[in-house]
């Protein structure tokens, strides 16, 4: 359930660039442990990496309400926000049909928040990518039902299903997990691979689950329970 005290109709997906950016663990530091100590971490983005999401991120437009909002910071990262402008400019002219949008991260923050609604397909870097997913799923009802892919798109290699939460191994047996995000990432894969009307059944098991659910605690068990009732 939304913590929005009037969430209205939240209906997007996150496409995040997962291979470049920041996370590539390009840095180094120098002069460690005095205080002369400098740290760099250098973001890589490469015109191969971003026009490869970005072109998923139409597609996937196409197939919904044909909206594509790049989220950035072009203002101040203006050599990788540069590309990923000039990537989003230049593939939307193959897709007239897809309204373009831009927004910087912390007015994008500010938008999932006050008005989820406007989003249809986000598109983003690594960095912005894994902040924006953690809020996306806390304004739709928590990171317990936020499910992820990654995503090989040329479709040459697996692709992997995951909820956006960790393992949780500290909890592990204690019956206090929500399985629910790793029954929709199971969803994810089923449409990945092409089984839409198995992937629309447990979804909407989901769905009647979640509107029907009270208030109480659930045990991990019992959701997994009425979620294959509903189904």
């Amino acid at each position: 359930r939304s913590p929005l005290s009037a969430p209205g109709e939240i209906d997007f997906v996150v496409v995040r660039e997962g291979t470049e950016g920041l996370y590539t663990g390009n840095g180094g530091a120098i002069r460690v442990g005095t205080p002369h100590e400098v740290a760099t971490e250098t973001s890589m983005n490469t015109r191969f990496g971003v026009e490869r999401v970005v072109r998923d991120a139409f597609e996937r437009a196409t197939a919904r309400r044909n909206k594509l909002t790049l989220v950035h910071k072009t203002n101040v990262l203006v050599n990788g926000g540069g590309l990923w402008q000039r990537t989003v400019t230049e593939v939307s002219r193959e897709y007239p049909g897809v309204e373009v949008d831009y927004c910087h991260i912390d007015a994008a923050m500010i938008y999932l928040v006050d008005d989820p609604s406007r989003f249809d397909v986000i598109v983003t870097d690594n960095l912005f990518g894994d902040i924006i997913t953690d809020l996306a799923g806390a304004v739709t009802g928590g990171i317990g039902t936020a499910a992820s892919g990654n995503i090989d798109a040329s479709g040459t290699n697996p692709s992997m299903f995951e909820p956006v939460h960790g393992s949780a191994p500290d909890i592990a047996g204690q019956q206090v997990a929500d399985p629910t995000a790793a029954i929709l990432s199971a969803v994810l894969l089923l449409r990945h691979l092409g089984h839409e009307n198995e992937a629309a059944r447990v979804e909407n098991a989901v769905e009647s689950f979640l509107s029907n659910r009270g208030e109480g605690e659930m045990s991990t068990s019992e959701i997994g329970d009425a979620i294959v009732g509903a189904l």
